[in-house]
């Protein structure tokens, strides 16, 4: 992706798009109504820090720029939750939360940017995954704007079960191509009143020991991260357990850690804790968008962690990895895609290119080998957008 100029952009080499930014949502709403009408596409843009995610779009329209709309519409902090518009920056939105002792628990790069309406198109998530679970564990309630430049309201403060389709989760990770997400209202979270991150160092040969000794702890990690470490000679990974908590049972943990894996094969054990743990795991996040003209995403089995990871150090591919959530983000080059993509379906997974030069799109696997879900979220796009407005072959390629 590249900008163009102030009023346009291009998106994976296609446009120039002109750039609309509505201040309201009536105005947003009429966008819509004029580029259905004048058969156009319609392209929502955030922060923009992931427009290079998808396939390159096949439909000449608008870019939807959602940062104006960025208020908090309300925030009865005592129920625990929050109201907001879905261009609010995270950052601006953690913002808000901290001032009442509450935050959001995901972790995104870039939080200046990224706003939340994107990363809920993304389902974006990062190390602390494992304790807290991702976006679509805490939208509760949403508003977005059909094809008929309508604005459609599912779920609210309460959580309720629904008939038919459950149109707020269904835009969860839909990757914008089912609407223009407006309005989130979302679940959080008191914040913890202590932060620690242990980490620790063990041969390639120990790690999925070593991973599965974690995972039957009896402490309870926010996060479980595996690395490449790069001070050892010979093939070794730097594993940091994180834990957020009262600042008591955070130190029971750690202990309790520690009693556990004394004569676990590992060495160079150190325990961060303040603010030095706090930036210990703000350096794991920013792991997962590595400046690299290409990166995947392996999706494997929590058991099979270790396997990739290893089978990718052998292939001299970098992967950091949220090693109990069986997730790990790399990034190569072209000639290891077809390597990397058979050890992740090897590990019971599949690979997904989060990043490539445009070039490449047209002929590698950007959203990985089709599941058998495949054809029933065609089915959904075609019933909820008929006409193809939103994002049109951003998912799908051809839709």
């Amino acid at each position: 992706m590249r900008l163009a100029v102030d009023s346009s952009l291009l998106i994976d080499d296609f446009g120039p798009l002109p750039v609309r930014r509505p201040k309201s949502v009536d105005e947003l709403c009429g966008l819509v109504s004029a580029a259905v009408a004048a058969s156009q596409g319609v392209y929502p843009i955030g922060g923009r820090t992931t427009l290079d995610v998808g396939l390159p779009p096949i439909k000449p329209g608008i870019a939807l720029d959602t940062t104006a709309l960025n208020q908090v519409i309300d925030y009865p902090a005592r129920d625990m939750t929050i109201t907001v518009q879905a261009g609010i920056t995270i950052a601006k939105l953690q913002e808000t939360l901290a001032a009442e002792g509450q935050w959001l628990p995901v972790d995104l790069p870039n939080p200046e940017q990224a706003t939340l309406g994107g990363a809920v198109a993304l389902n974006k998530s990062g190390p602390r995954r494992l304790g807290y679970g991702t976006l679509r564990d805490y939208v509760i309630g949403i508003s977005f704007v059909t094809d008929e430049g309508q604005v459609v309201k599912a779920g609210g403060r309460v959580v309720k079960n629904v008939a038919g389709y459950d149109l707020m989760k269904l835009q969860v990770g839909a990757v914008g191509t089912l609407g223009v997400i407006t309005q989130l209202t979302l679940k959080v979270k008191p914040k913890p009143e202590a932060c620690a991150v242990v980490r620790m160092i063990c041969a390639a040969s120990e790690l999925a020991g070593v991973l599965d000794r974690i995972h039957a702890s009896r402490s309870r990690p926010v996060a479980v991260d595996v690395a490449t470490e790069q001070s050892v000679v010979g093939a070794a990974w730097s594993i940091w357990v994180a834990f957020e908590e009262k600042a008591a049972t955070v130190e029971w943990q750690i202990a309790t850690l520690l009693e556990e894996f004394k004569h676990a094969p590992m060495s160079d054990v150190v325990a961060e804790r303040g603010p030095d743990a706090a930036a210990r795991l703000q350096s794991l996040v920013a792991a997962t968008a590595p400046a690299s003209p290409f990166i995947f995403k392996a999706n494997v089995r929590p058991s099979e962690t270790a396997r990739f990871c290893n089978e990718a150090a052998e292939l001299s591919v970098p992967v950091h990895a949220h090693a109990l959530n069986g997730i790990a983000i790399g990034h190569s080059t072209d000639d290891m895609l077809k390597l990397m993509t058979g050890a992740a379906q090897r590990c019971g997974g599949n690979l997904t290119i989060r990043r490539c030069p445009t070039a490449w799109k047209k002929d590698l696997p950007i959203w990985g080998k089709p599941s058998g879900d495949r054809d029933l979220m065609r089915h959904v796009k075609r019933t909820l957008d008929p006409k193809n407005v939103f994002n049109p072959g951003r998912l799908f390629g051809d839709l």
